[in-house]
């Protein structure tokens, strides 16, 4: 059976792991939220182009050249 001492030193270093563990999530849940970030502003700009452009690929205020 183990000792008090012996449970304790088993428990301190379960919740060392368990800090470390919970630190790297911290630190990947951070990059995921900056990069979902980034992304969304991207989106936006390319729905913003995406709706300036008109019938035939040209830009919706702009007429053809031969007009």
């Amino acid at each position: 059976m183990p000792t008090d001492h012996e449970r304790f030193t088993d428990l301190e270093s379960r919740i060392a792991h368990l800090e470390r563990h919970l630190e790297q999530q911290d630190r990947e849940m951070l990059k995921q939220s900056e990069r979902l970030t980034l992304l969304t502003r991207e989106l936006t700009a390319l729905k913003g182009r995406f709706d300036n452009i008109g019938e035939g690929g040209l830009p919706a205020q702009e007429k053809p050249p031969h007009y």
